[in-house]
């Protein structure tokens, strides 16, 4: 496994000042500021990371200053909020699994597994921040990575057997590595979506169980054998995944691996159906189910195609100025949803949404085949079971009950 190069970290980029920022007499801050609760988290996993870098081995305090920076850069206003947030908790992971790492009653093996995934992930969001990539592509890179770092925990507990555990690093580190060379572009960024999909939910279903008959602690198993399957074949396409952008290889070997990557692509697509379905629904409200659905998506799809396909239901001030960012979601426990999102002057505005016709609107634009694979198997179920309380009330929600579980 080729482990990315440490250059010394560049000097942070320079962020937009706002005149507007919070202060002792209690101004409220301009609307183009970063959100305050995203400047909040921000600096507590700076802070966190500078506490980690007194502490981890040498070899790896040039990775922690590349996350200091990159952190410094999305202070910056005009930074989306989905871009900030998803970094941010990625570098909030990666100071997690930092700890372990300088932990001594970490395996030594452990350790240098987790190393050389911090090391990747690191140089993976530093290529992402180059000028060059198209905001669409960075937005992918950074949640590709955000779903990845989930999986570290899992990687770290020491209930975790050591062939998912070893299954787990080299998809994620086969990933980030695809993603590195790529920059998020293009049919790698897209595979990379899809095996992310598979490995948060992965991360997920492995849960202690009891050994019968022993007394040895938990271990963390999977939990069925068709997310065996699921594992499996993500790490067949990450694989194929690195083949097809690994710099040393010959155009002939590349192309190879780029048709095997495509093929095995729609192999996990099915996988992930049979994870969906075996996964069933979640028992939550409507408003909860769409919280999760409408948020998941404005992550999963570029926000060009959300302000065409919502440009009816969206308030016209936001028409008018052009929408860069669809943010979050929240529930308002009733049928409406409060929208948060960044507009293309950085001006962060909210307006309420009505569920059902959001939520139809949605699935026009996100086919109900995509769901598991854009949004993650988890979030999708959430999508699925939104809509099956709108068309008990006589709301059609395009195909998202036809298709996507196996």
């Amino acid at each position: 496994m080729t482990t990315p190069s440490e250059e010394p970290p560049a000097d942070p980029p320079s962020a937009s000042t706002s005149s507007g920022e919070d202060g002792e007499d209690g101004e409220d801050e301009t609307k183009t500021a970063p959100p305050r609760e995203q400047k909040q988290a921000l600096a507590e996993v700076t802070a966190t990371l500078n506490e980690e870098r007194a502490e981890v081995p040498e070899e790896l305090t040039a990775t922690v200053d590349t996350l200091i920076v990159t952190l410094v850069s999305v202070e910056d206003p005009a930074t989306s909020p989905q871009d900030r947030e998803a970094l941010t908790d990625s570098a909030k992971e990666l100071g997690a699994t930092l700890a372990v790492i300088s932990d001594n009653g970490t395996p030594g093996k452990l350790r240098k597994q987790l190393a050389r995934i911090v090391k990747q992930m690191a140089a993976t969001l530093k290529a992402g921040l180059k000028p060059d990539v198209p905001p669409e592509d960075r937005s992918r890179l950074f949640l590709v990575v955000e779903r990845t770092t989930v999986v570290l925990a899992a990687i770290a507990d020491p209930r975790t057997p050591q062939k998912p555990r070893q299954q787990l690093t080299a998809i994620v580190e086969d990933t980030n590595y695809a993603l590195e060379q790529c920059n998020g572009k293009g049919e790698t960024g897209a595979a990379a979506l899809l095996v992310s999909s598979s490995v948060e939910f992965l991360a997920e279903s492995i849960k202690p169980q009891q050994i019968p008959g022993s007394n040895r602690p938990d271990e963390r198993q999977p939990e069925s054998t068709g997310d065996n399957q699921l594992m499996d074949e993500s790490q067949r396409v990450s694989g194929q995944m690195r083949r097809a952008n690994d710099p040393k290889a010959s155009p002939e070997d590349r192309a190879e691996a780029g048709q095997e990557m495509r093929d095995r692509s729609s192999q996990l697509e099915q996988e992930q159906d049979k994870a969906a379905a075996r996964q069933g629904r979640p028992d939550v409200s409507l408003g909860k189910a769409a919280e999760v659905c409408t948020s998941a998506i404005f992550k999963a799809v570029s926000d060009r195609k959300l302000s065409k396909g919502l440009r009816d239901m969206t308030p016209p001030s936001w028409n008018s100025t052009g929408v860069k960012d669809f943010w979050k979601a929240i529930d308002e426990g009733t049928d409406m949803l409060d929208v948060s999102a960044q507009l293309e002057n950085d001006e962060h505005t909210n307006a309420p949404f009505k569920v059902a016709p959001l939520i139809s609107g949605l699935a026009e634009i996100l086919h109900g085949s995509e769901l598991n694979g854009r949004v993650g198997i988890k979030q999708a179920s959430h999508c699925r079971q939104t809509a099956a309380y709108l068309e008990q009330e006589g709301v059609t929600v395009g195909s998202w009950l036809t298709s996507g579980e196996g």
